[in-house]
């Protein structure tokens, strides 16, 4: 009878180590984004958020700097314009029509940018800081 090796048992601290917050290709960062911002409409509908721009601006720059947490620095500006059409298309303007607002749209599209560096900046800083103790 064939009977496989056993392993040795693991310690906590890999454990821990394969469980960290990984990055993912721009696509699926993107992709996720997507469905982030889509999901976020539904609960901003619910909760009155679509009359609130400030506070549906909010919802997103939250949810651009959480998913921002697990892409590459470089898809930071394709994350904060997904989430850029969707506010404009369904808070701003309620019809999914996009328009240009001028300066307004500069300062949203703006901190859309921050968030989104936010989220990525503090993932790298955590992974530095997790990889140095090690």
């Amino acid at each position: 009878m064939f009977c496989a090796p056993r392993r040795a048992p693991r310690s906590a601290a890999s454990v821990h180590e394969s469980f960290g917050p990984c990055t993912y290709s721009t696509s699926v960062v993107c992709a996720f984004m997507f469905a982030g911002s889509a999901g976020l409409l539904p609960v901003l509908g619910l909760t009155g958020g679509l009359h609130h721009p400030a506070a549906a601006l909010a919802a997103y720059c939250a949810l651009t700097a959480v998913v921002s947490a697990h892409a590459h620095l470089h898809a930071v500006p394709l994350i904060a314009a997904v989430c850029w059409l969707f506010y404009d298309g369904f808070v701003i303007h309620q019809q999914g029509e996009l328009a240009w607002d001028g300066l307004a749209d500069v300062h949203r599209m703006g901190l859309l940018i921050s968030a989104s560096l936010l989220g990525t900046a503090t993932a790298r800083l955590h992974r530095a800081l997790r990889c140095r103790r090690a």
